[in-house]
């Protein structure tokens, strides 16, 4: 989800170019001070239970639950907290019966990124660790060796049991 909202700015730009004084614009940002206030508070709770929420008993059943499905002992299949909340592009197509996302702007540094109709940036919540024993590419099962019939195991087994509304990605690293 995006909670992130400046509601200083969104006051600001509701204002007709017109009526955009110094003054007008100062007492609008006075008048929002307390919505920001609530906001703030939100948005902290929302990020501690974040926190929470990486650090539960699901992680470790997750972990448990991929290691064993494959035989493994020693956590060579683990879940990591990405550091920063990281943000890849999905692109779905009508074969793929996806409901295709609408056309909107994403700030990214100074610029800006348009999306096209079938794009949308998703955002990872924990990315899941597989060594490269059991699953060979990501990207395409031709590349794969095994087909991805491991792959398709752990996705299958992310879906079952992740908590409703976390996302995850799968990278693949060498064991040794």
């Amino acid at each position: 989800m995006w909670y992130k909202i400046d509601f200083a700015r969104f006051a600001v730009y509701m204002l007709p170019p017109v009526l955009r004084s110094v003054f007008l614009v100062a007492l609008l940002k006075v008048m929002v001070m307390p919505l920001r206030y609530i906001y703030d508070k939100f948005y902290s709770l929302k990020e501690k239970t974040d926190d929470r929420l990486d650090i539960t008993g699901n992680v470790q059943y997750l972990e448990k639950a991929l290691n064993d499905a494959f035989c493994l002992t020693g956590r060579q299949i683990y879940i990591v907290t990405p550091d920063e909340v990281t943000k890849r592009r999905a692109f779905y197509f009508r074969k793929e019966a996806q409901p295709p996302a609408c056309l909107f702007t994403h700030e990214e540094g100074n610029g800006l990124v348009f999306g096209l109709k079938n794009e949308y940036f998703q955002t990872l919540n924990f990315i899941v660790r597989v060594p490269t024993f059991l699953c060979t590419s990501t990207e395409s099962r031709e590349e794969d060796k095994f087909g991805w019939e491991h792959y398709l195991a752990i996705r299958n087994i992310l879906d079952a049991y992740k908590p409703a509304g976390r996302t995850f990605g799968i990278e693949l690293y060498d064991y040794e």
